[in-house]
């Protein structure tokens, strides 16, 4: 009996240890996790693996374990290390929210976008009514150049949220980049009835009016945003443009130059300075940009600046330098315009009429109509010239 007794105390005892132990160790690892949880906040992430790992090491089933350890690694970018630990989490629990979307966010991260999207209709699968999935899901299929699967995942997103501002904006982006202005102004229209002062909305506004041609409506859009403290370079670069539209010159060269002093302007923006300087009959600043215009480099307009700077001389009777400009034009451009006015420069310009005359029949093989009856009677009268010349020869 006193054997039993003894035997009954020593099983007592251990089992007041081990629970005491237990209780120590649940106490120490509930510290762990505190200390880490407040190097998380303050994004020391490195130095808060170290009090994760001790409780790892004592249960390494649990679920806020391990999708701390892998948030951790995923925030210093250890993408490998950090899908190990968001996969052992979903081996517990195949539907843990956040680890599906953190691992949909590092396959956005490493480029690999179709295997983003399969985690995004994985949480769809669960929720179909979060807009946030279908966002999400949007951005990733506009990263794989997909637009068609961007717009449907927007509009789903957008069906369920009929106020998210960055949804509306995006689908207007989209509608512009497709040339649907009517979709893409319904979208802008919606978010302005949300929010009128919402500066990427007004922007698209403005991008729409721009495509339509309708200056005004691009200046109000604009400086919208402008009375907001925003002077982005390209919106007042069209800002700048569109005055010049409307004739208002001196409005339009305040904005041009504002983006030249700020060493922001681009080939086009000194092509409309040349523009406006040239009807403002300011021929000095008028070439100058001109010449800035195609020293700023190749680009698809390059016939418009070597034609408009043939012009500016043309109309200085500097025939010499607008011949030149008149054939840096039509190398970029056989546009028949530029080879009526070479042909024209070229007939006052030199005394042999043979070069004027060539020029002149060129024009009329290309069919094109706007100067066709000056030129007709341009061919005759130097075809009669040319025939005397000879024959007096």
């Amino acid at each position: 009996m006193r054997i039993l007794l003894c035997l009954v105390f020593v099983s007592l005892h251990y089992l007041a240890v081990q629970s005491q132990s237990l209780a120590d160790t649940s106490h120490q690892m509930d510290a762990w996790y505190q200390e880490a949880q407040v190097l998380i906040e303050k994004y020391q992430f490195n130095e808060a693996l170290k009090p994760l790992t001790s409780c790892y090491h004592y249960d390494n089933k649990n679920i806020d374990y391990l999708s701390k350890i892998a948030y951790c690694h995923q925030q210093l970018g250890r993408y490998t290390d950090a899908k190990i630990y968001y996969n052992e989490v979903l081996k517990w629990d195949s539907l843990h929210v956040r680890s599906i979307m953190a691992l949909a966010n590092i396959s956005n991260r490493e480029a690999n976008y179709g295997k983003a999207l399969d985690y995004y209709q994985q949480l769809l699968a669960v929720d179909s009514t979060n807009s946030y999935y279908f966002k999400q899901a949007a951005f990733t299929a506009l990263r794989k150049n997909d637009v068609l699967q961007a717009v449907r995942y927007f509009l789903a997103a957008h069906q369920l949220n009929h106020e998210d501002l960055e949804v509306l904006d995006q689908l207007s982006d989209i509608y512009i980049a497709l040339r649907d202005l009517e979709s893409a102004e319904r979208m802008v229209n919606k978010g302005l009835f949300l929010d009128q002062k919402n500066i990427k909305l007004l922007y698209n506004k403005a991008r729409i009016h721009q495509k339509r041609k309708e200056y005004a409506e691009v200046v109000k859009a604009v400086n919208q945003v402008m009375v907001q403290g925003d002077t982005a370079d390209y919106y007042q670069t069209i800002l700048g443009v569109a005055y010049i539209k409307l004739d208002s010159l001196d409005q339009g060269i305040f904005h041009l130059e504002k983006i030249v002093g700020r060493d922001k302007a681009d080939d086009r923006v000194f092509h409309y300075l040349g523009t406006a300087y040239f009807q403002k009959e300011d021929y000095k600043k008028s070439e100058a940009n001109y010449l800035l215009a195609i020293e700023a480099g190749v680009s698809p307009q390059m016939p418009s600046y070597h034609g408009d700077l043939g012009l500016l001389y043309d109309k200085q009777k500097q025939l010499r330098k607008a011949i030149k400009h008149y054939k840096q034009a039509l190398y970029y451009d056989r546009t028949p315009e530029y080879l009526f006015h070479l042909a024209h420069s070229s007939d006052q310009y030199y005394k042999d009429k043979k070069i004027g005359f060539q020029l002149y029949k060129e024009y009329l093989a290309s069919g094109h109509k706007k100067y066709r009856k000056f030129t007709t009677q341009r061919v005759e009268a130097l075809k009669e010239y040319l025939h005397f010349q000879t024959g007096s020869q």
